[in-house]
């Protein structure tokens, strides 16, 4: 068999298409393995402790994403926080073992979404080129190599497993009450909902990937119906996923991650003319993938009458215009354009504010619709043999481009301060780059640049305790003790609640023999923090140093409530008693 013959078959075959996307994804993203964690990988990893021992299982399930770094957030993911706490089993912080864990999720996405689209349209290479733009496409690498952002590719898997499993129910012609792959679909549904909040969307996924199958004979409104008789489950899941987000999971303000009443959450009109921005710019980083990046600070538009604004205003007006024409005629036009708004529903600020206006990632699902509509508008006027060579020939072109781009991108991810230093020079007054850059170089205890870092934090922003905390932890670690402790007071003074700051005021007041300021400030932790038991520990050495009966008796007392059984600290209890009733005595 000739070598174009053989490559031919390989294309011809489903076992071909998978075998080419993951040797494909392997062949961008094994570079990523030995890159660094950083940026929330701090937070939501390094510095998790509910992820290092599993005692801490059942806060999953009632705690926010980051709890276990003594933080508080919107995010509820308990199924991304078992998957986090088994790779810490498992390799603890080696950065290969989290990067391999994400490349696989990855692509067995690219794979799913391959066998979605070939069920829906029944068109392999319509189904292969959009799963390899989805796979490539350089806009995915901040999901891929950035380790946190498991959540994203996470619950795309269980929407995608999901959707495939509907799709199979579908084509079995038989009734939902009897099919175990319809029932299997609706059990894969709240593993997406556990690993990330956009899993809320399988549902109208899930509904138009139905629309597509379903007779076109048949009414629009016939088709509905069908859909709503088979979909209602899923949709009362997601109704009651958004009553204990609303009720027993609303940790800070689910609807509302600014907490706050403010122009922007408060004015609908303010947050469509910025989604029309945003449109513009992914737009721009859809077709011109060339200035990829995290960060993106962007001023929220006062009036409609910006070029930004009102172009992105006639591409959304264009699309819901081609969606609601070619519904019938062309409906893969309309899939393609409904798949990528629908993608973006909880991202657009438009129902829910949250707490960035424009990310990369927030295009990982909206893309395929693009892609889709894309390529079945290349391969629908495709009519010489001569012409498709010719595309054939661009789309491997642009595979290059896109492979060879997608690695430089995983390359710039490589080390925390070659990614900052990069960053900063496109967002050079980003309070969270900056800080963060100086963290990184106190790390690797390049003292002096740190310092540089947090001062230039501080001018951003003078009330936030974060850069006080962290410069504090310089002046102490270079020898200037007086000036880390004064530095610390402050934090805490700015921000009573930002604990970080009370453990290390204590340990200066310790060095300096203030035992009773040293107390204090852990009263003040034990108080503010979940880590009761070291605190304790560490309370009742300084009092024992102090032999400060009363204050002893306090802490053991407290010790006791946390372990009631524990023999010993009874005997403890029962000793200090005895010494203060001998006191009492003696005077």
């Amino acid at each position: 068999m000739k070598p174009k013959e053989w490559i031919n078959k390989i294309f011809q075959t489903n076992k071909g298409c998978i075998l080419i996307l993951v040797l494909l994804g392997l062949f961008i993203y094994i570079w990523s393995l030995p890159n660094e964690m950083f940026w929330d990988d701090d937070d939501f990893i390094l510095k998790n402790r509910y992820i290092k021992e599993w005692q801490y299982f059942p806060q999953y399930f009632s705690q926010n994403l980051v709890a276990g770094a003594s933080l508080n957030s919107n995010y509820w993911r308990p199924l991304l926080l078992i998957v986090f706490a088994s790779e810490w089993s498992l390799w603890k912080d080696w950065p290969p073992g989290w990067h391999s864990v994400n490349t696989a999720f990855h692509l067995a996405d690219s794979v799913l979404l391959f066998f979605i689209l070939l069920t829906i349209f029944r068109n392999r290479t319509l189904a292969f080129c959009t799963s390899l733009i989805f796979l490539t496409h350089p806009i995915q690498v901040e999901t891929v190599v950035y380790v946190n952002s498991l959540g994203d590719s996470l619950s795309v898997f269980f929407m995608f497993t999901s959707i495939l499993l509907y799709l199979k129910f579908r084509l079995s012609n038989t009734n939902a009450s009897l099919s175990p792959y319809y029932y299997i679909a609706l059990a894969t549904y709240p593993l997406a909902l556990l690993s990330k909040e956009s899993g809320i969307l399988l549902p109208a996924f899930i509904g138009i990937c139905d629309f597509m199958l379903l007779d076109p004979k048949k009414t629009f409104l016939r088709r509905m119906i069908i859909i709503g008789r088979t979909i209602w489950p899923f949709a009362l899941m997601a109704l009651f996923y958004i009553y204990l987000r609303a009720t027993k999971l609303n940790f800070i303000n689910t609807f509302n991650f600014y907490d706050e009443n403010t122009e922007f959450t408060s004015n609908f009109w303010l947050r469509l003319i910025n989604f029309f921005q945003v449109l513009q710019i992914y737009f721009g980083l859809i077709f011109v993938p060339y200035d990829l990046r995290v960060e993106r600070i962007l001023e929220v538009p006062k009036t409609f009458f910006q070029p930004a604004v009102m172009f992105g205003s006639l591409v959304f007006s264009g699309m819901v215009s081609c969606a609601a024409y070619y519904w019938k005629r062309k409906p893969t036009i309309t899939f393609g354009i409904l798949w990528f708004f629908i993608g973006l529903i909880l991202t657009s600020n438009l129902f829910v504010a949250i707490n960035a206006l424009v990310y990369e990632h927030f295009l990982y699902v909206p893309i395929i619709g693009i892609a889709v509509l894309l390529c079945w508008l290349v391969i629908h006027h495709l009519n010489s043999a001569s012409l498709k060579n010719t595309i054939l020939k661009a789309f491997i072109l642009l595979l290059i481009v896109y492979c060879g781009l997608s690695i430089k991108r995983v390359f710039e991810w490589r080390t925390a301060i070659g990614f900052y230093e990069n960053l900063i020079i496109h967002s050079p007054n980003s309070y969270r780059v900056i800080n963060n850059l100086g963290m990184e170089y106190a790390d690797k205890n390049i003292h002096d640049k740190a310092e540089k870092y947090y001062l230039k934090a501080i001018a951003l922003d003078p009330k936030n305790p974060v850069a006080y905390h962290n410069i504090a932890g310089t002046y102490r670690d270079t020898g200037r003790t007086d000036l880390a402790l004064q530095t610390f007071l402050k934090a805490v003074e700015l921000d009573p609640k930002f604990i970080f700051s009370y453990k290390s005021i204590a340990q200066l007041y310790f060095l300096k023999k203030d035992y009773r300021n040293a107390r204090a400030a852990l009263e003040e932790y034990f108080n503010r923090s979940d880590e009761k038991a070291s605190t304790l520990e560490s309370l009742i050495y300084i009092a024992d140093l102090e032999h400060d009966l009363p204050a002893l008796q306090q802490y053991w007392q407290l010790a006791k409530a946390i372990n009631p059984n524990d023999p010993a600290i009874q005997m403890k209890l029962n000793s200090i008693e005895q010494e203060l009733n001998k006191t009492k005595r003696t005077q």
